[in-house]
Formats: C-alpha cells, structure tokens, sequence
C-alpha cells in the first residue's frame, strides 16, 4: 500500500478511472441514455468520454436540451459551417482488420498499421491510429471511436413510421423495409421517390426543359481515370485491393458522414487537407461516394439522411461538372446481422433506400453493389467476408466489375 501510495499517477489514474466510472454509471438513465452500451464489454466511463467529446459534461443539468439541440444543428447547421457540425459516432469500422487477398490480415510496415483492431493497412506516416494508405492519388485515413466502445445512441429507426420508410415496404430494398428484393438480394425494389428510379438507376419521365434521364452503360478501367473515391474503410479496401491505381481515394478507417467535411484526412502532395480543401484543388468528372456503416446505431435514420444529403449536395457544389454515384451501403453476413442489434441488414437497408431517393438519374446516380456480393437473402457472402463485414482482399474485383457496369457517358 505505501508504494502504491508513492505512485502519484497511478493513484491519479486509479482516482479517475473510479469517478468516471460512477458518473457513467448514475448518468446512463439520464445524460448518457442516448449512448447503447453494453455493460458486458464496454466500461461505463466510456460514454462519459464520449459525452464530453459530444460537449455533455458529468455535471450537466439539462442532457435533453443538449440532444435536441443536437438535432436542430444537423437540420440547419450553424452560420458560416454549411450545415456541418463534427459529431462523434459508433465506427464499425474498428472491430475488424482489412484481409489480404488470402484472409489473412496485412502486418508489417508495408502492410501497414490497423486502426485499432480494424483495419485497414496504412502505408503513410501516421497522422493519427487508423490512418490509411497515401499511395499517388491521395489516399489517407483518420482513427474513429470504435463498436467496443458503446457510444451509441438508441435504435430509434426500428418502427417504419419512425424513418419515414412506408411500412409496405415502398422505397425500400424491395417488399418490406429491410427485406431485400430479387434472387440477389440487392434489388432497391418500390417507388422509393417521385422521380427517383425504381431500381435505383431506372428511368424517369423528363419534365419541360429538364435533361432526360441517363442509362448506365460498360466501361474499361480507364473511365476511372478522373475519378475520385469517398468513403470508409470499405473504400479503404477497395484503394488497397482493387488495381485502381487510376483513381483518386479520399478515404478513412472509421469515416462517417458527421466528420468528412472535418477532418484531415485526404493527402494531397504530402499534406494532409479535408475533404473540401482536396476537391477545390481538383475537379473530376465522378464522384462515388460510399458511407454510412459507422453511423450505424446513432441518432435516426432521419437525422442520418440529412446529414448525407447535405454532404451530397456540398459535392454537387465542389464538383459541377460530375456524375456523383451515391453507393449502397454495403450489407453485412447473415451470422452478424442476426446477432448485432446495430449492424445489421434491417438497419442497413432501411438506410439505403434512403438513399437511393437522392438519385435523379441526371447528375446523381444510385449504385447497389450488393446486388453482387449477396446471397438470394440478401446477406453478404460468407465466402467473400473474413469478418462477416469487409471483403477479403481478393474479392475487391467483384466490385469493380460491377463498377464498370454502370459508366455514365
């Protein structure tokens, strides 16, 4: 006891680990109800460091009129932010490690540091744990707080009326909200918009003085040439493992639609920039844009969309003369989905046929890769997933066949 005594910082430690501890646990009915957590794996002082990551401290009195601030600030953003507000979010991203193309996950300096146990290889100096490979076309990650972590907020978006996905299932991935469609399980099935394909790409009436809706055509690689890839570290994967060496990644383990516009993490010329920094020094001619697995588990599908049409539309700002392809959230093993109360498929589906609403046919175009990766149930293959999450890295060329399948001309 006297040498623990001696030992200032582990006392300190020791002290502080205790008093988050009990303010996590007297606050997680109150300030911290919005984090799900379990308390099996997850420690209680985790959402207390979460919460004052969110700006919500120990001692504040009023936790409700933070949340629904919250929420106001997604629908208008502060003046000057154009809508965006860093938030922090449940990253998937961090429970599983990136395959090489045997499944086995990369090690090593070339390989590549992981993001916590995520990860995708990174092959740059690190900015920070997690980040993702530089390469020549300015590829770059960021660390995010990870599923162990258990900051989540409350599966708010299980009831249809609660997303605003009909509870017949219109808009949705076919049927009923959450149940995929076709014997590929990736069809984005019903009238999921006005004007908005019904398979996700399909066609539209032109109205007066509007373009006419366009098809999606083949293409070689070389369609990807000016091309520049946004996303998570699905995108990550697909930098690393799919012989794009043509295109340009903008990507981060753990990425999410709440801090794409503020974080660091696109390298361009050795200097790590945001995300709208890299795309006003470069215009390009398409823009694929695939996130939304880390927001999993926080706030609503509502709210979720919001802050994903606004990114979709600040790209339609920054890059006027592309074709912006909003893809699918890629869906997880059925061993997963049935066992994750948050990342699972009725979450993801729901989402996605959100999503698929902001096509146009015109200048947004709405892509579904699931419709090659899943079973006739709509589950990602076991045979393609090391982590019943992200391809093995030899799988990334079904992708990109895929890709190639819907160039815009």
């Amino acid at each position: 006891m006297k040498k623990l005594l001696r030992c200032r910082v582990t006392l300190f430690l020791l002290f502080g680990w205790v008093a988050l501890s009990v303010a996590g646990y007297l606050g997680k009915d109150s300030r911290y109800k919005n984090y799900t957590m379990d308390a099996r794996y997850t420690p209680y002082f985790v959402p207390v460091l979460q919460g004052i990551h969110d700006g919500i401290f120990p001692w504040s009195s009023e936790p409700s009129e933070f949340w629904e601030q919250w929420e106001q600030r997604w629908q208008k953003g502060p003046e000057g932010s154009g809508g965006f507000v860093a938030g922090t979010e449940l990253s998937e991203d961090r429970e599983t490690s990136v395959a090489q193309g045997n499944g086995t996950p990369s090690s090593g300096a070339d390989a590549g540091s992981l993001d916590g146990n995520t990860g995708i290889p990174d092959t740059t100096e690190s900015a920070g744990a997690g980040d993702m490979p530089a390469g020549g076309n300015g590829t770059s990650g960021t660390a995010a707080s990870g599923e162990d972590a258990g900051e989540t907020l409350p599966r708010q978006n299980e009831a249809d009326g609660e997303t605003g996905i009909p509870s017949d299932g219109a808009g949705g991935q076919g049927g009923e909200a959450g149940l995929p469609a076709g014997e590929n399980g990736g069809g984005t099935g019903g009238n999921a918009s006005e004007g908005a394909p019904e398979d996700g790409s399909g066609e539209t009436q032109p109205t007066a003085g509007e373009a006419a809706p366009k098809s999606f055509t083949d293409v070689d690689e070389s369609y990807f040439d000016d091309a520049v890839f946004i996303g998570d570290s699905r995108t990550v994967g697909l930098h690393d493992y799919s012989g794009l060496d043509n295109a340009t990644f903008y990507a981060s383990v753990g990425l999410s639609v709440y801090d794409m516009w503020t974080d660091a993490f696109c390298e361009v010329d050795g200097k790590k920039i945001t995300l709208e920094e890299a795309l006003l020094a470069r215009q390009f001619k398409k823009v694929y844009f695939q996130i939304g697995i880390n927001e999993m588990g926080r706030g609503t599908v509502d709210g979720f969309i919001t802050a994903y049409s606004q990114s979709v539309q600040k790209l339609k700002e920054l890059q006027p003369d592309a074709v912006i392809y909003v893809q699918a959230i890629m869906r997880v093993a059925k061993e997963k989905s049935d066992s994750d109360p948050i990342f699972n498929n009725k979450g993801i589906n729901e989402r996605n046929a959100r999503i698929a609403q902001l096509a146009d046919s015109r200048t947004v175009f709405y892509i579904d890769v699931n419709e090659v990766v899943c079973d006739p149930e709509g589950n990602l293959r076991d045979e393609l997933t090391f982590d019943n999450l992200h391809l093995l890295g030899s799988k990334y060329d079904i992708w990109v066949s895929f890709l190639k399948t819907k160039g815009i001309l």
